[in-house]
């Protein structure tokens, strides 16, 4: 039960980033976004080191798995950023529920494990509530149309990437440990969104310390740095495919606050599709 609820925790922690974006970020640029992520947990990684006095470990045949990690959640995290900010977040969130299904491959090939039982029925349970979302006005579902939005095929894509992601992480965490692994992960992608943003994005940045601007982006830094603690000591203690569907539970926050806080439309489908994909994750406990 542990895992469940580090997972459903980050859950909670991932629908809080994307209202803080909607909300207060959509014009903050998704490199400086991410740069202050990073900041925030660079340094609080830092401090645990230096406040419990233990090793950093890191074996250079370890940092590929590093590296491939920058890419990947650099990648991920600039598609939820542009899908939340352009977006609805009732979608977002139910459309990232697939993500179960593409981390099922990686997990195996990386770590060796796969889902139980009903684990299976439960990623399809995930898969059948993000279906849900295509209905159009006329009750037909059109995946088509759904795949039309921006903000529904970058999150796809992001659900792509977190999948492999999540095999990548379960390898890397269980090699170095969640303390090392993170804080390599924060430094190499700090020194290359530092880099991208003294090229690009040097007005953005400036403009994005003004004391109302700089409370938003910090507060999502908070998100990003808690949920990534969250969900990387539940990756270590069952398969990714598992945590990625309690993940998913987040779902149903997303759509819940995209109603209540930014009046987002067709909130009764949204929210169908997104307790289908939450019963996917209970089914998981009976994996």
């Amino acid at each position: 039960m542990t895992w469940f609820v580090l997972a459903l925790l980050g859950a909670v922690m991932q629908a809080g980033q994307f209202v803080v974006v909607k909300a207060w970020a959509r014009d903050v640029p998704p490199v400086v976004l991410i740069f202050w992520a990073q900041t925030v947990g660079l340094v609080g990684w830092l401090v645990y080191f230096a406040a419990r006095d233990v090793p950093f470990v890191l074996p250079l045949a370890m940092y590929p798995w590093v590296l491939a990690s920058v890419v990947l959640a650099g990648a991920m995290s600039y598609l939820l950023v542009r899908a939340t900010a352009g977006g609805d977040i009732s979608v977002v969130g139910p459309v990232l529920a697939t993500s179960p299904v593409f981390a099922i491959l990686p997990d195996y090939l990386m770590s060796g494990s796969l889902p139980r039982g009903f684990g299976w029925l439960g990623i399809a349970l995930t898969v059948a509530g993000t279906i849900t979302l295509s209905r159009n006005p006329r009750g037909r579902f059109a995946p088509r149309e759904l795949l039309r939005r921006e903000d529904a095929l970058c999150t796809l894509a992001a659900a792509v990437v977190l999948g492999v992601l999540s095999g990548v992480d379960r390898r890397a965490a269980l090699a170095l440990g969640v303390p090392s692994y993170l804080l390599a992960l924060h430094a190499t992608m700090w020194t290359g969104c530092l880099v991208l943003v003294a090229l690009r994005r040097r007005h953005a940045f400036v403009a994005a310390l003004a004391p109302s601007r700089l409370a938003a982006v910090l507060l999502h830094a908070v998100f990003v740095m808690a949920g990534a603690v969250l969900l990387m000591y539940a990756v270590t203690l069952v398969p990714a495919s598992y945590v990625n569907s309690v993940r998913r539970m987040g779902a149903v926050f997303s759509v819940l606050l995209g109603s209540a806080l930014f009046d987002e439309p067709a909130m009764a489908d949204r929210l169908r599709g997104a307790v289908m994909a939450s019963a996917g994750a209970a089914l998981l406990l009976l994996g």
